[in-house]
């Protein structure tokens, strides 16, 4: 391979996690090494080491950002004075922000082009920007077998039907506007009518909302009782044990604007009904 891409995922965990997969793809295209440099910030408190295990793909490195990258492979913004911009535009050849990659795909942007361009690219995404296989989300993404663990205990209360929802609150406010719960309950109640013995498996970051479900589903509904706290190491841990236990439901029931329903279905190739108002 020829040259290097350095990468900074952004985001919370479903974003960061397809961004890497559409630059792991990418740089195989391309054939380029590939330096992922994982940040802990305010969006995701947690050392990539502390939720995956070690990538195993050849050509790419997944280091945890030190105190040389905040000055040199940070995203530039207000907060550091942009001043990692300056060093990023003269060291690499081309780069590429967060905020311009949502317009870039849209457009069609060449993306295979812009990366074989130059022996040495940046880029930061909270976005996936290039397709990639399934199976790639498998190979890169392996949860620490604490995780594993925690996945297989919650599996195991599974029936032979059971149904997912993941029902997203706390900033997200297209979220809350769109997604009610009385939606939720419409399509719940409608496949209870033929599967009787189904149950539900409910992932929320709202201990409201687990209250109120448990309140009208019972001994159907599956949740932990442990209270969402996405700033945590742990309750990061809990959020993927979240992601992928949903994942191993018959369909999932998601909240409209939310990649952690849309990633939960992509990682067991599973049916994603989004609950929107009409």
């Amino acid at each position: 391979m020829e040259g290097k891409i350095k990468f900074v995922p952004a985001g919370g965990l479903a974003n960061r996690m397809r961004a890497m997969a559409s630059m792991v793809a990418l740089a195989g295209e391309v054939q380029k090494e590939l330096e992922v440099v994982w940040f802990r910030d305010w969006a995701l408190h947690a050392p990539f080491k502390g939720l995956f295990e070690p990538c195993v793909i050849p050509f790419v490195q997944i280091k945890e950002a030190r105190l040389m990258d905040l000055f040199l492979s940070d995203r530039p913004r207000k907060r550091n004075f942009w001043f990692p911009k300056y060093y990023q535009q003269w060291y690499f050849r081309h780069c590429l922000y967060e905020h311009q990659i949502d317009a870039l795909r849209k457009g069609n942007f060449d993306f295979v082009k812009w990366a074989s361009t130059s022996k040495r690219v940046y880029m930061a995404s909270y976005l996936p920007f290039y397709p990639y296989p399934q199976s790639l989300m498998h190979n890169l993404f392996r949860p620490v077998p604490e995780i594993l663990q925690e996945i297989s205990r919650r599996c195991a209360e599974f029936a032979s039907y059971t149904v997912g929802v993941h029902v997203r609150r706390t900033d997200n406010v297209l979220s809350i506007a769109q997604s009610p719960l009385q939606l939720f309950y419409k399509s719940l109640d409608k496949e209870l009518e033929t599967h009787s013995e189904m149950r539900i498996y409910l992932a929320t970051d709202s201990e409201e909302v687990k209250s109120q479900m448990r309140n009208r589903y019972g001994e159907l509904l599956i949740c932990t009782d442990r209270q969402a706290n996405r700033n945590t190491l742990s309750g990061i841990r809990d959020g993927i044990a979240d992601m992928y236990t949903l994942s191993h439901t018959q369909k999932i029931y998601g909240s409209y604007y939310s990649s952690f329903s849309e990633l939960a279905a992509e990682l067991g190739n599973i049916p994603l009904e989004v609950m929107r108002k009409e």
